[in-house]
């Protein structure tokens, strides 16, 4: 079985964030109950739900305008690992039992790893939102 290398999950991520756009992040908030169905189902997902669903609060903080703090590149990265969750042509397709979402976990993986700064940045903002009773 043939899984999508890191070397390759990478140019996938820096090429999403180079051509990202605001309708891009726009689909992929559009879709969220969509790529969270699909992270629910999966075997390889499943263990990222709880992250998933922290990258689409950013995203939704971010077109709303509270949350600013994140490079454009990360932002690019996380959009274009939400939408490779949804696309019908990943390096590997997702019909084939088990192999075709190890290439969606891959890629998921690698942005985690890759924005956990700008992560860590954010989830600080939100506890200290909450602590301060701003909402």
């Amino acid at each position: 079985m043939q899984v999508l290398s890191k070397k390759r999950a990478k140019k996938i991520l820096d090429k999403g964030a180079g051509d990202l756009n605001e309708s891009q992040i726009n689909l992929a908030i559009s879709n969220r109950q969509r790529i969270i169905n699909k992270v629910i189902t999966s075997a390889s997902l499943a263990p990222f739900l709880a992250q998933v669903k922290v990258l689409f609060k950013l995203l939704q903080d971010y077109v709303s305008g509270d949350y600013r703090e994140i490079p454009w590149w990360s932002l690019g990265s996380i959009v274009t690992a939400l939408l490779y969750i949804l696309l019908p042509l990943d390096a590997i397709p997702d019909i084939i039992p088990i192999a075709g979402f190890l290439d969606d976990a891959v890629v998921l993986k690698l942005c985690l790893d890759m924005i956990t700064k700008d992560l860590t940045n954010y989830t600080n903002y939100k506890k200290n939102q909450n602590d301060s009773g701003v909402s």
